[in-house]
C-alpha cells in the first residue's frame, strides 16, 4: 500500500509536468529569450509611440474640421468621433435635401 501512495499511481503522472518545467532546459530557453527581449521591447515601444502620435495627430486634424461651441473647446476623442459622425450625417442630409 505504500507503493500505491508514493509510487506509480495517478499522482505520479500529475507531477511530471512540474518536474519538466523545473529542468534546466526551460531556463536556458527563457534566458535566451530575455537577452533578446530588451531590444525587441525597445523596438515595440518605439512603434507604439509612433502609432499613438499618428492617432493623436489625426484626432487633432479632425477636431479642426468639426464646428464646436465655444470654438476653442477641445473635444475628447470619443466626443470628436461622435460629433464627426453626426456632422457627416448632417452634411449628407443637406446634400440630399438641397
Amino acid at each position: 500500500s505504500e507503493d500505491e501512495e508514493n509510487g506509480s499511481g495517478s499522482s505520479g503522472s500529475e507531477e511530471k509536468p512540474f518536474r519538466l518545467e523545473a529542468t534546466g532546459r526551460g531556463r536556458a530557453r527563457k534566458s535566451g529569450r530575455l537577452s533578446r527581449e530588451p531590444r525587441q521591447r525597445h523596438t515595440a515601444n518605439a512603434r507604439e509611440r509612433d502609432r499613438t502620435n499618428s492617432v493623436n495627430t489625426a484626432f487633432t486634424a479632425l477636431r479642426t474640421l468639426i464646428p464646436t461651441e465655444p470654438a476653442d473647446r477641445k473635444l475628447s476623442k470619443i466626443e470628436t468621433l461622435r460629433l464627426a459622425s453626426s456632422y457627416i450625417s448632417h452634411l449628407g442630409n443637406v446634400l440630399l435635401l438641397g
